[in-house]
């Protein structure tokens, strides 16, 4: 496996983190998200913080 780029995590900002948010998934969707979170070495909640982040970024932007 190739290195991808760094990407740093949301944890360490030296900003506090705000409240939790509950997300369900089918199993399926479970083992897709899993997946792809171990691939960047990264928690599930790491991961769906991140790509959760990335889309309202993109939304916001009018992409």
């Amino acid at each position: 496996m190739a290195k991808k780029d760094h990407i740093p995590s949301r944890r360490t900002g030296k900003t506090l983190l705000g409240a939790k948010v509950f997300s369900y998934y089918t199993q399926e969707e479970r083992r897709l998200l899993e997946k792809a979170a171990k691939q960047e070495r990264r928690s599930l909640s790491s991961f769906v913080a991140l790509a959760a982040i990335e889309r309202a970024q993109r939304i916001i932007a009018g992409k």
